[in-house]
């Protein structure tokens, strides 16, 4: 069985590593302020990519630049500049929608891939695009019956790339949803001047919105106030029928998540990829799979999406992360011996107790989780049930840890209110 090549997202250096530790087999990612991510939290810089790159190449995974944003005249010597350092860089290929980003990419031998803002839905559309890319981004509001006729067609008609091989096919599987066409929104610009469009969303659709009557100046609060934030779409339930499908990639979403959040999608998506090539995919074990991914941020899920042919029903019932794990900093790793197997980590924001999961972060770690199965304060020799905050203990741990790793307690997160579809 073929399978799809497994791309994930990064935003940060600890979710670069969690990506590659848990088997991307290609990272996709931005740098500094000519992608849709420009705005995010975090974001890497132009004199990163080179090291990204290196990096991925390392551990045998492609090395995919985000320069998606529309983009204006004033910024057209920038994205040259970007492009030729992308391809002395060994770039993979370049993510892209405007015109101008794609002739520019083409100039300095880059692949182009075609960013899901084309909004590509029909055979004819790809064969247009031929001319300019090596892989197209299939529109999130088909049906895989479509896509599966559309990756036929391609192979029948011959349909060819800039590089003579079959042009390529990419579904989005997993992650946020727009109410828009394939995330072409206007909503951010409309509301706040900030164009989804430029990297700089600011998430108008995931607020709590009240009516109010213009006439008497009731207001009127629905049962479910965020109308317009779509749950996210998953599709681990469906994964022989997306391989089957026979698209080339398949995307995970969230270039702006953490790294706990990019390491258990990918490695929950590649431990499905490989139960359907060795033909152990069981729904059993894709409710087991499905329950791992809810434990990281997510809205709600949409099981299957537009791509089974369902109506776009199935709102978030909040703006934020419904998982059901909560994650709290309680301190730092301060040293680690290797020898011996344990870390040093200083409690600086919260104590600990005995049976603790917990998680540690860092930029060459990843996100890596541990329970606190005994802990020594300090110097002491006696293994410790507690420790207040401010201590510092010797914690036995499987893994390597760095200086600077951040460590978090994992908790059972309390909801209030409740969630409802409508």
């Amino acid at each position: 069985m073929k399978l799809p090549l497994l791309m994930a997202p990064a935003g940060s250096d600890a979710a670069l590593e969690a990506a590659l530790n848990a088997g991307a087999g290609a990272v996709y990612f931005g740098v500094g302020a000519l992608n849709m991510r420009s705005g995010a939290a975090v974001n890497f810089r132009e004199s990163d990519l080179g090291r990204v790159v290196e990096r991925c190449h390392a551990c045998g995974a492609k090395a995919y630049l985000t320069l998606n944003i529309i983009v204006f005249d004033g910024e057209l010597e920038r994205v040259a500049a970007l492009c030729r350092t992308a391809g002395k860089a060994g770039v993979d290929a370049v993510i892209a929608s405007d015109p101008a980003v794609i002739l520019e990419a083409g100039r300095n031998g880059l692949p182009v891939h075609l960013s899901v803002q084309a909004n590509i839905s029909n055979i004819e559309a790809v064969r247009f695009y031929s001319k300019f890319a090596e892989v197209v981004v299939l529109a999130r509001e088909l049906k895989l019956a479509d896509i599966r006729d559309i990756v036929g067609r391609i192979a029948a008609e011959d349909v060819r790339s800039p590089s003579g091989r079959l042009i390529g096919t990419e579904l989005f599987i997993h992650g946020a949803l727009c109410s828009s066409f394939s995330g072409k929104c206007y909503l951010s610009l409309t509301a706040a001047n900030c164009s989804a469009n430029r990297g700089v969303c600011r998430q108008t659709c995931r607020r709590r919105y009240i009516l109010t009557d213009a006439a008497s100046g009731e207001r009127l609060e629905m049962a479910n106030g965020y109308v317009m934030s779509a749950a996210d779409l998953c599709m681990i339930n469906f994964m022989p029928e997306v391989v089957a499908s026979g698209v080339d990639i398949l995307k995970i979403e969230g270039r702006g998540r953490s790294a706990d959040y990019v390491g258990t999608i990918t490695r929950v998506y590649r431990q499905a990829l490989e139960a359907c090539a060795a033909g152990t995919f069981t729904p059993a074990a894709a409710a087991g799979w499905r329950n791992e991914l809810t434990k990281v941020f997510n809205r709600g899920f949409w099981d299957g999406g537009y791509y089974l042919g369902e109506d776009f029903g199935v709102w978030s019932g909040c703006g934020g992360n419904r998982s059901p794990v909560e994650k709290t900093m309680i301190g730092k790793v301060i040293d680690y011996y290797a020898k011996i197997g344990v870390a040093e980590i200083v409690l600086s924001s919260g104590d600990l107790s005995a049976g603790d999961q917990l998680l540690v972060v860092g930029s060459t770690t990843g996100a890596q989780e541990a329970a606190a199965d005994g802990f020594r304060i300090g110097d002491g020799k006696v293994m410790e049930t507690h420790a207040a905050k401010g201590s510092t203990i010797a914690l036995p741990l499987a893994f390597k840890v760095r200086s600077g790793d951040i460590v978090y307690r994992l908790t059972d997160r309390a909801f209030s209110g409740i969630e409802r579809k409508i």
